[in-house]
């Protein structure tokens, strides 16, 4: 039995409580070979909006939709830094953020990866680096969320410089 006494509109919480919210889409990821990580960086567009950027670039230089916070935004920006070249095989959880509520929604939805059969098999050895809105380098708190997620590798680590990798396998 669900109370709904205390509800203002009790009919319309009463239709979205009882209505089946499963989504069966098949969860996915890619592989973009050559990717750039771009680490967040904030544009002020006025005292009360900014533009929170940050997330992949395609070898092409196109942005990977859902890269960035949010899975609506476009986070692209032109790097200024030296970019940074790496040959290895990378995983990217994203861009992870101090406020709880963003964290869950926006950062811990592509923890999925870590319990998958592909990554069981291809990709346990490979780092997983994410970004940090403000730039933090290496938070332990995040670092345990990924470990705690189900990643394998020991060295995951804050991308806050503008990084080409070589491949870089991307689940949302």
């Amino acid at each position: 039995m669900v109370n709904y006494d205390y509800l203002y509109n009790k009919e319309y919480h009463a239709n979205e409580i009882n209505k089946n919210h499963f989504d069966n889409k098949k969860l996915h990821f890619r592989i973009i070979e050559n990717a750039t990580v771009l680490p967040h960086k904030a544009l002020v567009i006025n005292a009360k909006e900014t533009l929170e950027l940050g997330g992949i670039l395609d070898a092409q230089g196109n942005f990977v939709k859902g890269s960035s916070l949010g899975s609506g935004t476009n986070g692209a920006y032109t790097p200024t830094a030296e970019i940074q070249n790496s040959n290895e095989t990378v995983i990217y959880f994203g861009m992870l953020i101090h406020i709880w509520g963003h964290c869950i929604t926006d950062c811990l939805k592509r923890a999925w990866f870590f319990k998958s059969d592909t990554y069981k098999k291809y990709f346990q050895n490979c780092k997983t680096i994410y970004t940090t809105m403000g730039g933090g380098r290496n938070n332990p708190q995040f670092s345990g969320i990924i470990k705690n997620s189900g990643c394998r590798y020991k060295n995951n680590a804050s991308c806050y410089s503008t990084d080409k990798i070589s491949q870089y396998n991307y689940s949302r």
